[in-house]
């Protein structure tokens, strides 16, 4: 059945171009000052951008294939992050001056959190499975934390740190006049002529918002696709459900957060794609455990040595993303070191290839 792959071909293009309109209009909104980059990135662009998850491995739990699932969700995971990681070396000189809202941190700290609570499910085999519910004990605590990383990003990024108001002067010249400790600062920002235009900007924030919700339909249409295509992909060339769905389904249902963030970081915006990336894994970890609901055989957290593999080096990914966040919010006189974000880039990329040797080596 070689046609399958012109379908799931043509489905990775549609998600690739309906990412990008998405990524443009989020830029777009946070310019009208509506709502803050962290909570539109981390939060909302995060939960679009992570439909495809969604989709697919809620369908992959009602089908019965629980390893699909823990694949896809692992996989987009620890993929999301290698990305991120890459971005961090591409565009080096680009982004070395872009700083990183405190609300990221909450977001990476409990995205991290929630990774070694599945990392010590796996070693130790933690089946604690809650009575008539059949789910497994570390479902409702993932809700719990999901829902606390939300209040406290949104509470940290309602409170302005500072009051920044861009005026262009008639040299071309942006000034930023800053409102710090009751003393006003200017400081000045030449704008890079290399950094592509946001035609979205100048649209009303309802025709963005239209915009908005008619690309997530699209992409809640085509995850639904791709899911029954690579479960076929699966069984025609005999691979194992894990493997498929930490590979073309994984992989695939990433799309949407790495074009959004790669365009976003393109725009200057590190803040909120980096917000994206990080807030795609946690919503990503909430899909995890609607899928051990909707999967009525039993819970999906089964010790599955490429899950483990999986979940490793997603633990070690989220520490490396984490030092980098805690160093580039810091006071210190490093956090604009491109050899310190490169150097956690490179790290954050190895810890992929680490998956990828190992899947192809022991698995």
């Amino acid at each position: 059945m070689w046609w399958i792959w012109i379908p799931y071909a043509i489905s990775l293009v549609l998600v690739v171009y309906v990412s990008n309109i998405l990524a443009y209009c989020i830029d777009a909104l946070e310019s009208k000052g509506k709502m803050s980059g962290a909570f539109l990135s981390g939060v909302m662009l995060a939960g679009i951008t992570s439909l495809p998850e969604l989709i697919t491995s809620a369908t992959a739990a009602i089908m019965g294939e629980p390893e699909m699932t823990m694949g896809n969700i692992l996989g987009s995971n620890l993929f999301d992050v290698a990305i991120i990681g890459f971005l961090m070396i591409f565009f080096a000189k680009r982004i070395k001056k872009k700083p990183i809202s405190k609300g990221n941190i909450i977001i990476n700290v409990f995205t991290l959190v929630i990774a070694v609570l599945i990392l010590l499910t796996m070693i130790f085999d933690w089946q604690v499975v809650i009575p008539y519910v059949n789910i497994n004990l570390l479902t409702p605590m993932i809700v719990i934390l999901y829902t606390m990383a939300i209040i406290l990003t949104n509470d940290k990024s309602s409170k302005k740190e500072k009051n920044i108001e861009k005026i262009k002067s008639q040299s071309g010249v942006i000034v930023n006049i800053e409102t710090r400790d009751n003393a006003i600062v200017m400081t000045e920002e030449i704008q890079e002529s290399k950094t592509p235009k946001n035609k979205y900007m100048a649209y009303s924030t309802k025709k963005i918002v239209s915009i908005f919700i008619i690309c997530a339909i699209v992409l809640v249409g085509v995850s639904v696709a791709m899911t029954y295509m690579v479960d076929i992909i699966s069984e025609e060339y005999n691979l194992a459900k894990g493997i498929a769905g930490a590979l073309f389904l994984g992989v695939a249902t990433s799309l949407p957060e790495i074009v959004s963030t790669f365009s976003l970081v393109r725009l200057g915006n590190l803040d909120a794609g980096y917000g994206n990336i990080l807030g795609s894994c946690l919503f990503n970890f909430l899909v995890l455990a609607i899928a051990d609901v909707l999967y009525f055989s039993g819970t999906i957290f089964n010790v599955d040595l490429q899950n483990l593999i999986l979940s490793a080096c997603l633990v070690a990914s989220a520490i490396f993303a984490l030092g980098f966040t805690l160093i580039r919010t810091s006071k210190s006189k490093y956090k604009y070191s491109i050899p310190i974000q490169v150097g956690a880039g490179v790290l954050i990329c190895i810890s992929y290839i680490v998956f990828l040797v190992l899947s192809v080596t022991i698995i």
